[in-house]
């Protein structure tokens, strides 16, 4: 616990901004959060599912600015590099999508 009660004007407060990046920059981040939702057990399709939702604004715009294809094509790519984690009831597993490689990794290839 904290040693001193909470202050609104507190400068550890978290802040957001908006930023200009360029097209380069965009992508990046575009697959950071792609990535890691595949990581963390998302499948493509739940994936999917959360970018065309207008409340998660970033996964959102991007799914806007690339359309339901290019989506798809940038979550298939970041699937097969990195894999698809399944937790399940006997523990997690990792594969790629389409392949019965049960604990693939990007060095497996």
């Amino acid at each position: 616990m904290p040693d001193k009660p909470f202050e609104p004007d507190d400068p550890l407060a978290l802040i957001g901004v908006a930023i200009e990046a360029d097209a380069a920059a965009a992508d990046a981040m575009a697959r950071c959060l792609v990535e890691e939702y595949l990581r963390e057990g998302w499948t493509p399709e739940r994936l999917l599912a959360l970018c065309r939702n207008p409340f998660y604004q970033a996964l959102h715009a991007i799914y806007r600015e690339r359309g339901e294809d290019g989506m798809r094509a940038m979550i298939a790519d970041a699937a097969a590099t990195w894999g698809v984690w399944r937790t399940t009831a006997g523990g997690a597993q990792a594969g790629r999508p389409g392949t019965s490689d049960a604990a693939g990794g990007p060095d497996d290839a």
